[in-house]
């Protein structure tokens, strides 16, 4: 019994001793991945001014990739930056893609310890992701290795090389250290002055769109609308004259080499949109678009370089039907450059005489407007004026629809015909002739202007919504508000 006592009490240490190094693995294990607060006793591990370096290499465990930017001071006082890295290609470089860069890759302040003299094989720095090579004017240079992502994948692990100090900071420069090549190609496809655009051209693969506008540049407002000259005359769209803009000032999210399997597999083989500009000085800019793909448009300019990828809210208006592309209205004009219109129909007219001062409006006290001879300032009893209310249903016809084929007999005879004087006594005729039951086809002087309009624009009763009206029951109204009207006021009756 003895001796089985003796042999015991041997066991159960050795039991107590392995639990101990159990206890003391789980606890050492726990504190390796821990992420130490990166707000306690934070120290500088390494910075390097701007004008002590003159390169800045990273070389990269996988693929043994070296990613190498250098710096010269230029005359004036810049930095000029050059790409020199090992995957280096034709390409133009931003620089302050790479100056960011450099400043990312020099600038190791603000750093958290985590052990002061620890295996940093723990932290993958024995074979680190990245080898950070800061070459400095002076011939020397200062080694920074990155490792792995901590635990917590906001901060990864960094060293100096030859050190078994092992410090956390932020991963963006784990992001930075892992760009290529590609990554520092210019962000910028093209820039070109909105106001050095003479024509643009806009071709779109699925509905045979073909669209020519000229550029107009408003000096006083110091913007740019386009005039649609092909296949038809009328003026663009707020959402085309975004769509163009952004094209002049067209960045690249990323790019993609454009080898026949790329262009083949971003759908420029058969590309779904095709930009022409024209600029005055006679360059002329030719941009290719594949249909959206997984929320972005692949393009290439003059059928050369590398694909460039843009996300497709930023080109959203590619897609857009015709009539957002145009001018809502058949035709527009502020009531201050009008002198007067005439209304013809099969058995009505009316002729409405406007005198408005310059950027005044109709409603306003000074303006005076007159419905066949008649003085038609007359509101509703909330103040709106019906004689507005007819002269936006003349200048406010919207355009229904494109009908590029239609014919129209020389034997027609229009269901109403506009006339528009303005002060110089010159004068615009527009004629509608009918094209169905509900619609009427558009000319201009004369001219099929290839739109047509639904009737509703002509014939619409609105009843007290005073924004809701067609032409004749426009003019129906007002002629029925200067003979009812009680001290100027008139309002329509509810419907019974």
């Amino acid at each position: 019994m003895k001796s089985a006592k003796n042999l015991l009490i041997p066991f159960i240490v050795m039991i107590l001793l392995a639990l101990g190094v159990g206890v003391n693995f789980a606890i050492d294990k726990a504190k390796k991945n821990s992420v130490v607060n990166p707000t306690d006793n934070t120290v500088d591990l390494l910075y390097v001014s701007p004008v002590d370096i003159s390169s800045v290499s990273v070389l990269h465990k996988e693929g043994n990739l070296n990613v190498k930017v250098d710096k010269k001071n230029s005359n004036n006082g810049s930095n000029q930056y050059t790409y020199s890295g090992s995957d280096k290609g034709t390409d133009s470089y931003s620089q302050s893609v790479m100056g960011d860069f450099i400043s990312a890759m020099t600038s190791f302040v603000g750093c958290t310890p985590v052990t002061g003299n620890g295996d940093i094989s723990q932290y993958g720095l024995t074979d680190p992701q990245f080898t950070v090579t800061i070459n400095k004017t002076d011939g020397s240079s200062s080694v920074i290795l990155i490792g792995n992502l901590s635990p917590d994948p906001s901060y990864c692990y960094v060293c100096a090389q030859g050190s078994s100090s092992v410090y956390l900071v932020s991963s963006v420069k784990y992001a930075v250290a892992s760009k290529v090549a590609k990554d520092f190609i210019d962000a910028r496809v093209l820039n070109v002055a909105l106001p050095d655009i003479a024509t643009v051209r806009f071709v779109r693969k699925t509905d045979s769109l073909n669209l020519i506008a000229n550029c107009i540049y408003d000096d006083s407002t110091e913007s740019c609308t386009f005039r649609f000259t092909e296949p038809f005359e009328i003026e663009s769209s707020s959402y085309f004259d975004r769509l163009i803009e952004h094209i002049c000032d067209l960045e690249a999210n990323e790019y993609e080499d454009s080898g026949s399997d790329n262009i083949t597999k971003f759908g420029l083989s058969s590309p779904e949109y095709r930009i022409t500009l024209k600029t005055k000085a006679g360059r002329e800019v030719k941009l290719e678009f594949s249909s959206a793909i997984n929320g972005f448009y692949y393009g290439r300019m003059n059928g050369e370089g590398k694909i460039f990828k843009i996300s497709s809210g930023r080109l959203e208006s590619l897609s857009s039907p015709l009539l957002v592309l145009i001018n809502d209205y058949v035709f527009y004009e502020t009531c201050d450059n009008v002198d007067s219109i005439e209304c013809t129909g099969p058995e009505k007219k009316f002729v409405m005489k406007i005198d408005v001062a310059k950027g005044k409006s109709i409603s306003d006290a000074g303006s005076t407007v007159t419905l066949d001879g008649r003085n038609a300032r007359v509101t509703n009893s909330q103040g709106r004026s019906y004689a507005a209310m007819l002269y936006e249903t003349i200048f406010c016809i919207n355009i229904g629809g494109v009908d590029e084929k239609a014919v129209i007999s020389e034997n027609a005879v229009p269901v109403m015909t506009i006339t528009v004087f303005d002060h110089n006594h010159s004068s615009v005729v527009y004629s509608f002739y009918r094209r169905s039951d509900d619609s009427c086809y558009v000319c201009k002087d004369g001219k099929y202007t290839k739109f047509y309009i639904f009737n509703r624009e002509l014939y619409n009763d609105g009843g007290t919504d005073t924004y809701d009206y067609g032409i004749w029951p426009a003019y129906e109204i007002l002629t029925k508000a200067i003979t009812s009207q009680i001290n100027g006021v008139y309002d329509i009756p509810a419907a019974k």
